[in-house]
């Protein structure tokens, strides 16, 4: 049997939406995102992109959002169950990956709103069936998840530096992110993004020093550090060359504008 107690379709949140749940619920959460999102696992932030599925068990910690920039959106379901394709099936719990068919499982949610909504003879019936052809897609994006591997890892290594650009990253870290060694990561990252992964890094940290610089009071050394600068002259330079205007310059500037 599965009740449904609450299912929504093509929802949207502004930039910076946070949903967390501690592990006092006695439901499950299924959500499909339309959007980036960022989740919490094990402790950890990991950036995923569109079309992400997550299935989130009664009492399990829930932590999961939009990015700072980018407005949230997504479609979820949350239930009860005792069936054992849910319960005892091989789709994991709390682990976020790639939906193969992410508009023909949204549409199966649209087809859950609106059978719950109305109070259909077999409702029960039909609930069960767009459950079960639910779960055998989520099988089939988990059976194709070793060939998605790469383009996801990717996808997954480029938001990752855009959301946390100050990390110390290197070309070797990165490249065992996606099992591979680092010169067949530059060639993967420019082909994809036209753009190697350090000059990505530099890029971001420098986009969101400049943010900085123009918004708070902070000194330019303090603002280097925490952009992933040990070397403020370094930080000078690249800012210049970039920006065509040295930091303290470009502070002036807005100050006056």
């Amino acid at each position: 049997m599965i009740e449904i107690i609450y299912v929504q379709s093509n929802t949207s949140h502004p930039p910076g939406f946070d949903y967390t749940e501690y592990g006092d619920n006695d439901w499950w959460l299924f959500t499909i995102t339309n959007t980036p999102a960022y989740f919490i696992i094990d402790g950890k932030r990991v950036v995923m992109p569109a079309n992400t599925v997550i299935l989130y068990p009664p009492f399990a910690d829930i932590a999961y959002g939009g990015l700072e920039n980018e407005t949230y959106g997504d479609d979820w379901i949350r239930f009860r169950t005792d069936e054992p394709f849910i319960c005892e099936g091989d789709v994991p719990f709390a682990t976020p990956f790639r939906a193969m068919e992410h508009l023909f499982i949204k549409n199966l949610l649209s087809m859950l709103a609106a059978e719950n909504f109305f109070q259909n003879q077999f409702k029960e019936f039909t609930i069960l069936s767009l459950f079960q052809i639910l779960f055998n897609k989520l099988r089939e994006s988990l059976s194709n998840k070793d060939a998605d591997f790469r383009e996801l890892a990717l996808q997954q290594l480029h938001m990752n530096i855009i959301s946390n650009p100050s990390f110390p990253w290197s070309v070797p870290d990165m490249a065992k992110q996606l099992y591979i060694c680092p010169r067949h990561l530059q060639k993967l990252y420019q082909k994809r993004y036209g753009i190697s992964c350090m000059e990505d890094v530099i890029k971001h940290r420098l986009l969101m020093a400049k943010e900085k610089i123009a918004s708070c009071n902070l000194p330019i050394y303090k603002i280097a550090e925490q952009c992933g600068y040990s070397n403020t002259e370094h930080f000078s330079r690249q800012f210049k060359n970039r920006f065509g205007i040295s930091p303290k310059a470009y502070r002036e500037k807005m100050k006056n504008s």
